[in-house]
């Protein structure tokens, strides 16, 4: 069942990505830098707000007694989930960084091309 949740979010994360770039070729067909940021900036915002939906809470369902653990199966249990939680919350954070070097690399590849353009036709 985990199976399919993986390829739930991959699909996600491929749709987010195919809209923006049609997205982004259509609006950069209109040589405005202005829109262009900002729809940049927007689909960053909005890929953000996705990503940190999917960070799970850390430490949820962690027993708040010590007697709770002192049973080796509910230990166990316990040490798995928190393990799952932590390896979504890196993967999360990878993908985090990875969309930040890409909308990072679009915004500045678009200023300087427009700062280039500017001081050609001067």
């Amino acid at each position: 069942m985990n199976f399919l949740v993986v390829i739930d979010t991959f699909y996600i994360k491929i749709a987010f990505l195919i809209i923006f770039i049609i997205g982004y070729l259509i609006i950069q067909k209109k040589n405005n830098l202005k829109l262009n940021l900002q729809y940049v900036l927007y689909s960053y915002g909005i890929a953000i707000l996705l990503l940190s939906l999917s960070i799970p809470h850390v430490f949820s369902g962690f027993p708040l007694d010590v007697s709770d653990l002192e049973n080796k199966k509910k230990l166990l249990y316990h040490l798995q989930r928190n393990n799952e939680a932590l390896v979504e919350t890196s993967q999360a954070f990878r993908d985090l960084v990875f969309i930040t070097f890409l909308f990072l690399v679009a915004i500045i590849s678009k200023i300087i091309k427009h700062f280039k353009l500017e001081n050609s036709a001067e």
